[in-house]
């Protein structure tokens, strides 16, 4: 389910007393959205995956890395003024701080651009990978925890900040004490719905 917001955060309920076409064209006029967060524990549904496949995937992961640059991460302005905003929140809840980390990096930077360059907004890729499955082919593989948060028609960091504030899953994720390490990936196509796509990968070792 979509949680489809205006610009001021402000959530549009799915239960409205208009009619279902006047509630429809008002969702497809909104300039941003937002996707239920993601979460995961490796004693949950990681722990159960055979070995052979997860060595499958770190193959996959080492040759995803060297084909895409995936240790050159290098965050743009906008993507390091939302790790700063996210650390001074954490510090302000009593969390400890995120440290940026290359592959989860890498994993956000390739969601967000296939968002946009493809035109979805959905935590499973194109490809039908899954947030974790993403994050593990960039080489994030010996992970206890991970998660991640969507948001799209978001340009600046304080805008998708604030967004991700007022939605108590995405909330929980930023504010989650369990999480040690970010991604932060941000894309733009303008043939796209939204526009801007952010992505922000959580995972700890």
């Amino acid at each position: 389910m979509d949680h489809d917001r205006t610009p001021d955060g402000v959530a549009l309920s799915g239960t409205a007393r208009s009619s279902r076409r006047r509630l429809l064209a008002r969702l497809a006029a909104l300039p941003a959205a937002l996707e239920l967060a993601f979460i995961m524990e490796r004693g949950s549904a990681g722990a159960g995956k055979d070995q052979a496949a997860r060595e499958n995937l770190k193959r996959q992961a080492d040759k995803t890395t060297s084909e895409s640059g995936g240790g050159d991460y290098s965050p743009d302005r906008e993507e390091r003024a939302f790790l700063d905003l996210i650390n001074n929140y954490r510090r302000k809840k009593g969390v400890g701080k995120l440290s940026l980390q290359n592959q989860l990096g890498a994993a956000a930077e390739h969601h967000s651009q296939d968002m946009a360059n493809k035109n979805y907004f959905s935590h499973k890729l194109s490809n039908g990978d899954s947030p974790e499955e993403n994050i593990e082919r960039f080489g994030y593989t010996n992970w206890s925890y991970v998660g991640e948060n969507i948001a799209a028609g978001y340009e600046t960091a304080k805008a998708v900040m604030k967004a991700w504030k007022s939605s108590p899953e995405h909330d929980r994720n930023m504010r989650n004490k369990n999480f040690t390490e970010i991604g932060i990936g941000r894309a733009y196509d303008k043939r796209s719905k939204y526009g801007w796509y952010w992505t922000t990968t959580f995972g700890s070792r």
